[in-house]
């Protein structure tokens, strides 16, 4: 394979990684809890990673997704996405900003070559997703168990507006706000039919209690 021409290396859409960022996920292997319960599993899931109307043909992105550095790029050889790790396993270098040659190969800024771990990874619903192990098992993962299908973004009877938010909390803060049906109706008045006035905050009596223990 020839050695990359640095001149005609395309900037992708992120600031570099430090080397640090390139190593191993912070997920730790799922283990049994010492109480006897499984522990869920972060890895065996599918994510989303953007809607492929904002992904560009002809660079590749660079993301972080469970302090997993990763790279995805379009393979117009096989005519799909693909999802490596951010990283040769070289020298480390970091892939995000490196050549896609003539024949739609991914090569590494250092030597050239093409040869680093890949993921799983499906385009449905117009997003792409990918699968965070590389493992030979996972390889036909997506025969087993396939990514959150949504119908109604493929219906054309229904208007889909992607968007994509950095949100400086956690997921699970997240949840609880849209679980909350006092905060939505007042304090996003205006996107939802039927609300009430924003000076006319709404009384809710909890009916039923999912606590431990209730």
């Amino acid at each position: 394979m020839d050695p990359l021409s640095l001149l005609q290396l395309p900037r992708a859409s992120r600031p570099p990684l430090p080397l640090a960022a390139a190593a191993a996920p912070l997920t730790e292997e799922q283990q049994p809890s010492p109480s006897g319960e499984e522990r869920f599993d972060w890895l065996d899931l599918w994510y989303p990673l953007a809607p492929v109307c904002d992904l560009d043909l002809h660079v590749p992105h660079g993301k972080t997704v469970l302090g997993l550095s990763i790279v995805d790029w379009y393979d117009r050889g096989a005519g799909e996405w693909r999802v490596f790790d951010d990283a040769c396993p070289h020298r480390l270098a970091s892939l995000f900003e490196v050549r896609i040659d003539d024949r739609g190969r991914l090569q590494c800024v250092y030597h050239g070559w093409a040869c680093v771990a890949s993921y799983p990874c499906v385009v449905q619903n117009n997003i792409l997703w990918f699968y965070p192990r590389d493992d030979p098992e996972y390889k036909d993962v997506l025969q087993r168990k396939r990514p959150l299908l949504i119908p109604e973004i493929d219906d054309p009877d229904f208007v889909t507006v992607y968007g994509i938010r950095d949100l400086h909390y956690g997921y699970d803060i997240l949840v609880e706000n849209h679980m909350d049906p006092a905060h939505v109706p007042y304090a996003h008045k205006g996107i939802m039919r039927g609300i009430r006035k924003k000076e006319d905050p709404g009384r809710y009596v909890p009916e039923a209690s999912f606590l431990p223990g209730d």
